[in-house]
């Protein structure tokens, strides 16, 4: 059979389209705004992108609350619903109607933040641009487009749009006093992006207004509580550091981490969407055998064990070559933090197989959650400890230990559970959360 004909027969697969898909909606989602760095760590300069990290850290907490569990409960829920108009119609118009309310709790919190913590209150011009980037999150329903397996959506939309935002930032934003342009860009751009995929999930799946109801509102919210407690354990290590370093060391320091940060951040998109497209084979494989499951699950930590491992050494190698080209010489302090969190890549890379595609689809759901939460509390502690001596490093080694906490708790549990893939493997034997399904 010619290339010409595999090709296509490659992308009829579900699994395929949607890691094309993801793989493209990354592209937007790191890709683009690291083209963006280089250009607005020197025309911002330490102080002007310190204070921008430092609001866009807070919003990152408002988008994790509106946010919710959505992204997962939803999704599974409408993937069930697929076949049914009425019942996808009746979730999502429910859905929507949570995450709207959320974000007028979003808008209070916003508010009295602002009112009480000095920090919050130097940068309010710029909180109130980036809350754009909010409603935003509460119009676009990736969650209907990825229960109804129509991914390319989501990424065009994604593309164009932060397209649209850099070419803006690149022709308005020329120096430190531009910060707020820079929000006001980056928050339109989030919004528009809502309201456009709203209005194509809205003719594409041929949805109706409907009644919305107290219960079924509360229902949702239900569903997604366990969820969402996950996505908060992860954001509290992840995106909120900035915010963390910002109000305990200004933002300069918050500049330099969080230049290093986002560097880091970019070289995990080559994982995310693999995972992402991979998650809903390992949930099958898993309902019908846990053994089959196993087995896959260890295929997959060597395939990612061994990006993440690649992605670390070269991070490690080459910080100062890196944080030289994209960032200039102004950024030299990023180095050191970058050295610190080259190991996370692969530390992720391993607690990723051994959580979404081994503890979640086994169900394991509650002490996935547990183990997060323990990571997010280790890191607060650990900021709190070591960012007053060492500031912009001190988070780092904090994310360090967090990152560093996860995986080795997981291959702890697993192994204790007799679910650790390689250890499963190579004993061949049947495990059962008790016995295979």
């Amino acid at each position: 059979m010619t290339n010409s004909r595999v090709l296509p027969l490659v992308f009829r697969s579900p699994v395929a389209r949607n890691a094309a898909s993801l793989y493209l909606l990354q592209f937007a989602n790191y890709l683009l705004p690291l083209i963006s760095i280089p250009y607005l760590v020197r025309v911002l300069e330490p102080s002007g992108y310190g204070a921008v990290a430092f609001a866009q850290g807070f919003v990152n907490y408002l988008l994790l609350f509106v946010d919710y569990g959505f992204d997962w409960s939803a999704t599974r829920k409408i993937a069930v619903q697929r076949y049914d108009p009425v019942a996808v119609n009746t979730t999502a118009i429910h859905v929507w109607a949570a995450k709207g309310l959320l974000s007028v709790a979003a808008a209070v919190l916003l508010l009295l933040a602002i009112a009480s913590l000095p920090g919050l209150a130097d940068v309010s011009w710029l909180l109130v641009g980036l809350y754009g980037l909010v409603l935003g999150n509460v119009l676009f329903p990736t969650w209907l487009f990825q229960g109804m397996e129509r991914m390319g959506v989501i990424a065009a939309i994604n593309v164009g749009l932060r397209t649209a935002v850099l070419i803006g930032i690149f022709a308005l934003v020329r120096r430190p006093a531009d910060a707020a342009a820079y929000a006001v860009l980056t928050g339109a751009g989030g919004l528009a992006a809502g309201v456009v995929a709203a209005v194509v999930a809205w003719r594409t799946f041929g949805l109706k207004p409907a009644r919305v109801s107290v219960v079924g509102v509360w229902n949702e919210l239900k569903e997604g509580w366990v969820l969402f407690l996950s996505r908060a354990s992860v954001t509290l290590y992840t995106a909120g550091n900035a915010f963390i370093l910002g109000m305990l060391s200004g933002p300069i320091a918050a500049a330099y981490y969080s230049a290093a940060e986002k560097i880091i951040k970019a070289s995990l998109g080559v994982l995310d969407p693999l995972s992402q497209a991979l998650y809903p084979r390992s949930s099958k494989l898993a309902a019908d055998s846990v053994t089959v499951a196993l087995f896959w699950g260890r295929k997959a930590l060597y395939l990612f064990a061994g990006i993440g491992l690649v992605l670390s050494l070269g991070l490690f190698v080459g910080a100062e070559v890196i944080v030289r080209v994209l960032l200039g010489h102004q950024y030299v302090a990023s180095i050191t933090p970058m050295r610190v969190m080259a190991p996370v890549p692969f530390l992720i890379a391993v607690s990723n197989v051994l959580g979404i595609h081994v503890m979640l689809p086994l169900g394991r759901d509650r002490e996935f959650t547990s183990i997060l939460f323990g990571a997010a509390l280790l890191n607060l502690i650990a900021a709190f400890v070591l960012v007053p001596p060492l500031r912009a490093t001190g988070m780092a080694i904090a994310v360090l230990l967090s990152e560093a906490f996860v995986t080795f708790t997981m291959v702890v549990y697993l192994r204790r559970s007799d679910l650790l893939p390689i250890a499963a493997a190579l004993r061949g034997t049947l495990w059962s959360a008790g016995s295979d399904r």
